[in-house]
């Protein structure tokens, strides 16, 4: 298993919950409020997306790769440093939003469809610079025995997270989100 075969897994259910998050923007633009599913699909990309999928590329795979030789200033791992936390700052605006349509504060919508059309072009430009460029050169300058020396520590990073045995009932949220939101009709690629 490479070192980013999880993280690649786990792009693909961020992808999904972006998907949701275009729908819900889209609804609240269109005048609906749609606002606790809104408030699931900030949880889930808070906790799932940023704290433990970014946790353990920050904690543990851009580490490696610096110890491996490639720096953390200047280069793509300061770059995907970078987008996360502009990433961070477009879920606080998001939050925020959604805490003013809560109160009834109508411009709250604008904020959070705003924030929202940021958040996923940045998220799946990310991810795409991730999968086609950073993880290419993860897999050259790691050796062969990487993924499972990362694996434990992937495997803490969401037990401390998400609690312990969470990652499959997070998995299961974000299904349920997706299937409530963007429909059966479309399922979620793998």
């Amino acid at each position: 298993m490479t070192p980013t075969y999880r993280l690649e897994l786990e792009h693909q259910r961020i992808l999904d919950l972006l998907t949701v998050l275009d729908c819900l923007a889209e609804r609240i633009r269109n005048g609906e409020r749609p606002l606790e599913q809104l408030a699931e699909t900030l949880v889930l990309l808070q906790g799932f997306a940023d704290v433990a999928h970014h946790g353990k590329e920050e904690l543990h795979l851009f580490p490696a790769l610096n110890r491996a030789g490639l720096p953390r200033e200047g280069g793509p791992v300061a770059v995907m440093l970078l987008e996360h936390d502009a990433g961070r700052g477009d879920l606080d605006k998001m939050a925020a939003g959604l805490g003013e349509l809560r109160r009834g504060v109508s411009s709250g919508a604008a904020r959070l469809v705003e924030a929202a059309a940021e958040y996923s072009q940045l998220l799946r430009a990310h991810i795409a610079k991730e999968n086609q460029v950073l993880f290419p050169i993860v897999c050259r300058l790691l050796p062969p025995d990487a993924g499972a020396t990362l694996e434990p520590h992937y495997d803490a990073v969401d037990d401390e997270t998400i609690g312990p045995g969470g990652y499959a009932r997070v998995l299961a949220r974000i299904d349920a989100l997706v299937e409530a939101v963007v429909g059966a009709a479309t399922p979620a690629p793998r």
